[in-house]
């Protein structure tokens, strides 16, 4: 089975978030948006969660996710997570970056959750590993696609998240266009 079909089979019930996503929304002011935007699946309450590593990476920039109450923290401290985490940093850290990344994609093959990551590298990477891993826009089209958020909201967050510098396969005000030729909408 190929990681876009195990991904597509996958509950996506459970989410781990990487730091990229969160940034963006807290520096757009966007979290509570991107919050009522994560919290459901087919209609079913879905699981959120990051690594305290990327609690810290994004509290190096002065920012917190005190207010995330749909967002849980994990830490990745089991032998098996550990495990995994030492597996991941060699794939995708290299020296002493992307170990937010690192750390999600463990604790995500661990516990069985979807990986959300923005960076493109990572994402191949864990594709070519077989761990289901998706980029935010997939998480903000699947919440239109379900009726969840409309294409204004959907559209206005990843606005919002581009204005702060997030980097996309969409242009301001192209969302939507987007997502529909991704066969996303």
């Amino acid at each position: 089975m190929s990681a876009a079909s195990t991904a597509a089979s996958l509950p996506a019930t459970l989410l781990a978030w990487d730091a990229s996503p969160l940034f963006h929304a807290i520096k757009a002011g966007r979290l509570d948006v991107l919050g009522d935007i994560a919290r459901t699946w087919q209609g079913v309450r879905r699981r959120n969660v990051t690594t305290q590593t990327v609690v810290d990476e994004l509290s190096t920039y002065g920012l917190s996710l005190a207010a995330a109450d749909w967002l849980e923290i994990v830490h990745v401290d089991h032998l098996n997570e550990l495990t995994a985490l030492v597996k991941w940093m060699d794939l995708v850290s290299g020296s002493n970056s992307n170990e937010g990344e690192a750390t999600v994609l463990a604790w995500a093959e661990v516990n069985g959750a979807i990986a959300v990551i923005d960076d493109g590298d990572a994402r191949r990477i864990a594709r070519r590993y077989c761990l289901p891993v998706w980029g935010s826009l997939r998480v903000i089209a699947t919440a239109v696609s379900e009726g969840h958020a409309t294409e204004y909201v959907g559209s206005s967050l990843v606005d919002a998240l581009i204005d702060t510098g997030a980097r996309y396969p969409c242009a301001r005000g192209q969302f939507v266009s987007w997502a529909k030729r991704n066969c996303l909408l």
